[in-house]
């Protein structure tokens, strides 16, 4: 057996941060809620459909926002 990061290599890992998610989806949008500090929080929606999401969360119609033009 290889060493841990050959193996990492063989397998196609990815980390967290380098997964699709809406956090890098063309349609997902970071929000912050409509309260004053300190309560005011950071979240992200969908605008295609428009409901509340998790950064790391994904659908079957993500779009990746490297091949988007705005």
């Amino acid at each position: 057996m290889g060493s841990i990061q050959s193996t990492m290599a063989g397998c196609g890992f990815k980390s967290a941060g380098e997964r699709p998610g809406c956090r890098d989806c063309k349609h997902g949008q970071q929000e912050y809620s409509d309260r004053m500090p300190p309560y005011d929080k950071a979240g992200w929606k969908c605008k295609r459909y428009g409901f509340r999401v998790t950064a790391m969360a994904i659908c079957d119609t993500y779009e990746s926002k490297k091949g988007a033009t705005t």
